[in-house]
């Protein structure tokens, strides 16, 4: 089997507070399918337009679950990246979006705790309008494997 070094992650002395990251996502209907067939959650108002019509939200929305997705995987894809992982996530819904939107997530580190290999991070999910619809605080055990040492089948 094929093999190549892994794409490890920044380690904990390499992020500083204040760092800030903002990622661009587009959801799709088919995303919310997927989610639906992989949970078999079958709430009508993600996917039925005449149920949703009837609610204060006029057309299916997101699950919030979708998005609180799309932060984790930005975690692990740019802050700290491949190799990290989300011990801890806090996130407020306040307002929600409807399919076919596009959202901006906005990271910032707010604390470096060294002892315990940790990084706090604050996250605010835009809508299109640049209203925030999300908010809150992960925290990150950023990667401590060495890049060098890291194998990765070549899976994808």
């Amino acid at each position: 089997m094929l093999t190549k070094k892994a794409k490890i992650g920044r380690k904990l002395e390499d992020i500083s507070i204040g760092e800030k990251l903002i990622v661009t996502e587009h959801i799709e209907e088919k995303h919310i399918y997927l989610y639906l067939a992989l949970t078999g959650d079958t709430n009508p108002l993600y996917t039925q337009y005449n149920y949703a019509s009837q609610t204060k939200y006029k057309k299916p929305i997101v699950p919030s679950i979708i998005i609180s997705g799309l932060v984790a995987a930005a975690v692990t894809k740019h802050l700290p990246g491949p190799g990290s992982h989300i011990v801890k996530k806090e996130i407020q819904f306040d307002q929600h979006i409807h399919h076919n939107e596009t959202i901006s997530i906005h990271f910032e580190v707010a604390d470096i705790n060294v002892e315990k290999n940790e990084v706090s991070i604050n996250v605010s999910v835009l809508n299109k309008s640049q209203k925030v619809i999300a908010s809150g605080n992960l925290i990150v055990i950023p990667p401590k494997v060495n890049e060098s040492n890291a194998l990765l089948y070549e899976n994808f």
